[in-house]
């Protein structure tokens, strides 16, 4: 896997350790800033030495502070073999101010294929695509895309999974394990990277243990959770349930993919705030479409400095997450770009726990988040990551999924 870009908070500028294997052993290779309006911010150093701050231990909490601050760089670095550099920033933002983007290039096989790395600093909300912003053809899309959100930076947990007082294990209706959380009580991981909960959906009235319930990230990873929900879920719509479902924090809430309060058959792009906001070519239907997403690793100052491990779990995937066997597990991610403005956003790869029996399933390989539209009787509308190919597809709500929410 390659790197596919980099993140700071906005009150960060500290290094973003960027290690790519080179596929053309031995040969040349340079790293550039692209052009931009705070390019000059940004600055590149070739990196030698041994990588601070890559253990898994414990007592290590270098990953958990501001990375130093990059020196002496400049706008454009090269060297040979595998690709190692850091990238830092010369300044930060207010936390309330819109995210600022940019690109660096990085050209290789002697400087004759390349590759971009996506910057991000500032994790307020913002739009992916933007109302208004066109297809790829230069064609407006429906509904001018007013229905695009601003979406949040970071997936959902629960607190107790969050400090760690909710291990997870094989009891799903276990607190200790896999925490019950308040209307409106969810929280954000830390870091983009960063897997969160599981969530239900749609779980019946009579069922009130399972409503709301946050499911551990990776444990178990291998087994199956004792308990777990198949029961029939209710008919009602996401209009009438999100009064006790929510689980998004204030001003948030999950997107939806056209209407709460019908069956939505088609997955029509007209009014749905989930295919507006992520495609450059937004598409009807089960489809699924790369135009503007990549996958790889994504330096965020946590999974960058972490040893990146084989993800457990059925269909998982090699060499894709860090600190696995923890709540704070992070991913390999999908980052879907706006290729007028540089704007993006990723979404780890952090599976799913399966319907039928809460076991984990494509750790590293798949990610799924959750909608507030019902496409048939027994199933949402969600956003689906499979492997390369975004899209959006149908799924059961007993299913354990991530959940991205928008701006109100």
């Amino acid at each position: 896997w390659t790197y596919v870009g980099a993140f700071w908070k906005a009150s960060q500028k500290g290094e973003r350790v960027i290690r790519i294997a080179n596929p053309a052993i031995n040969q040349d290779w340079t790293a550039q800033v692209v052009p931009c309006g705070w390019s000059s911010k940004i600055i590149l150093q070739k990196y030698t030495g041994a990588l601070r701050g890559d253990l898994d231990s414990p007592s290590n909490k270098y990953y958990n502070i501001d990375a130093p601050e990059v020196s002496n760089g400049s706008q454009k670095i090269s060297g040979s073999g595998d690709i190692m550099f850091c990238i830092g920033l010369k300044s930060t933002i207010a936390t309330n101010d819109a995210p600022r983007y940019a690109r660096v290039v990085i050209q290789y096989d002697n400087n004759t294929k390349h590759q971009y790395l996506y910057l991000r600093q500032g994790e307020e909300p913002d739009y992916l695509m933007r109302p208004g912003d066109k297809d790829g053809s230069g064609k407006a899309v429906v509904d001018n895309r007013s229905y695009a959100k601003k979406w949040a930076v970071y997936n959902l947990t629960a607190p107790a999974l969050k400090n760690g007082t909710a291990k997870g294990g094989t009891s799903a209706l276990d607190n200790n394990q896999h925490p019950q959380v308040a209307i409106g009580g969810a929280v954000f991981v830390d870091y983009p990277t960063q897997a969160g909960a599981f969530w239900h959906s749609r779980v019946a009235a009579s069922d009130a243990k399972y409503i709301r319930r946050a499911y551990h990230p990776t444990n178990p990873s291998s087994i199956a959770v004792e308990n777990w929900n198949t029961n029939p879920v209710t008919s009602a719509f996401w209009d009438v349930l999100s009064v006790n479902q929510e689980v998004s924090p204030g001003g948030f809430r999950r997107p939806s993919d056209g209407s709460i309060s019908s069956f939505n058959f088609e997955g029509d792009v007209v009014g749905s705030e989930m295919r507006q906001s992520l495609w450059l070519n937004p598409f009807s239907s089960l489809f699924f479409n790369s135009d503007n997403s990549v996958i790889g690793y994504y330096a965020d100052g946590f999974f960058d400095r972490r040893k990146i491990l084989d993800a457990v779990g059925a269909g998982f995937c090699l060499k894709s997450a860090v600190l696995f066997s923890s709540s704070e597990v992070a991913y390999i991610c999908s980052l879907s770009f706006n290729k007028f403005n540089n704007a993006h956003i990723v979404f780890p790869h952090a599976g799913n726990r399966a319907l039928e029996s809460g076991l984990l399933a494509h750790p590293g390989a798949k990610a799924y988040f959750r909608s507030s539209s019902v496409s048939v009787l027994n199933g949402e509308w969600n956003l689906s990551f499979l492997n390369v190919n975004p899209g959006m597809h149908r799924h059961s709500y007993l299913s354990g999924f991530n959940i991205r929410p928008v701006v109100e």
